[in-house]
């Protein structure tokens, strides 16, 4: 049975129970103690205004229901040092995450990046599943996923589509998970439910739009080369650096020619053309951030021929420079 079905009979985290309260200042202050300090205002009538928040802590994230019975208006500005995915149980919210506005139920939830601020509303009725989730140790899960050192923000598509086979396989992963939490923890577990953390973000992070999806998205050969890895290794560490071919070639310990054949075999491309298009990925993964213009970003991945690198990227992702930094890149 779905976490939502079962919510019409019980509480989900009814075991955890965090603290209940009518009054609009301890519902604030008790709830900014695990998430932040935040605006919390009641837009509604105040009569039907009562906070339920049942959390239960994890390792890279932590669990919990929260509802607040009246219409209110939530605001913590950028969440700073966490993720929050929520999902709606009943009722409605109005989510804003940086430009994106768009109203949640069972069918649309949201992820909210910590980076970018945030306003909601929560009109009355609404209940949600939310997982919190550290920055910090997402960020470092998501580099050893993809085996390369990336700096700066990761962004999602703050709208969570449950339409979508993949993300209807993540929900049921995550009601899962709920539904453990109301079972005691057994001597040894904390190993295995670490295990489930990571299993839980390494499908949120292949399978919700973001600003690192191009990189997961990538076809690599099942057996190759050694001297083939080593190029590759070499490449996503020297991104950044005036390297060519026969620095590649070096690093990957064969001769020039045979680099090239190799990567022909197992890409269909050039070594050159593969840095260029991890350097496209990586400008890419900047433009998404909105954090420097696309003339830094440039300058930045080694492309000096402002037009060319213009017309390249459209030709890899579809859409000019400036419309990625506009925020369409990570749009369904």
């Amino acid at each position: 049975m779905l976490m939502e079905e079962a919510s019409v009979r019980r509480v989900p985290l009814s075991d955890h129970v965090l603290f209940q309260s009518n009054d609009l200042d301890c519902a604030r202050e008790r709830v900014a103690q695990k998430f932040c300090n935040h605006r919390l205002d009641i837009i509604g009538d105040r009569k039907s205004f009562r906070v339920t928040h049942n959390h239960a802590p994890g390792e890279m994230i932590s669990l919990n229901y929260i509802s607040y019975g009246a219409d209110v208006l939530i605001d913590p500005g950028e969440l700073g040092d966490f993720y929050l995915i929520q999902m709606p149980i009943s009722g409605t919210a109005t989510i804003r995450n940086g430009s994106r506005e768009f109203l949640t139920d069972r069918s649309i939830a949201s992820v909210l990046n910590a980076d970018l601020a945030t306003r909601m509303k929560w009109w009355q009725g609404c209940a949600q599943l939310l997982v919190q989730v550290r920055k910090a140790p997402l960020h470092a899960f998501a580099m050893r996923l993809l085996d390369r050192d990336i700096s700066g923000p990761l962004i999602f598509d703050p709208l969570i589509d449950f339409s979508r086979p993949e993300m209807q396989a993540w929900r049921r992963l995550a009601n899962s998970l709920f539904r453990a939490a109301e079972i005691k923890s057994l001597p040894g577990s904390g190993l295995q439910n670490v295990l489930h953390e990571q299993h839980l973000l390494e499908l949120f992070l292949r399978n919700q739009p973001n600003n690192m999806s191009l990189f997961f998205n990538e076809q690599r050969p099942g057996a190759a080369p050694r001297h083939l890895k080593r190029a590759e290794e070499f490449i996503r560490a020297n991104v950044a650096a005036p390297i060519g071919l026969h620095e590649i070639a070096e690093a990957a310990g064969v001769a020039p020619r045979t680099l090239q054949l190799a990567y022909r075999n197992a890409f269909g491309i050039s070594p050159i053309r593969a840095l260029t298009r991890e350097r496209m990925r990586r400008a890419r993964f900047d433009l998404v951030a909105g954090e420097a213009s696309v003339t830094d970003v440039a300058l930045k991945w080694g492309f000096t021929h402002f037009g060319r690198f213009a017309a390249e990227y459209r030709h890899e992702f579809g859409e000019l420079p400036r419309e990625t930094r506009r925020g369409g890149a990570l749009r369904q």
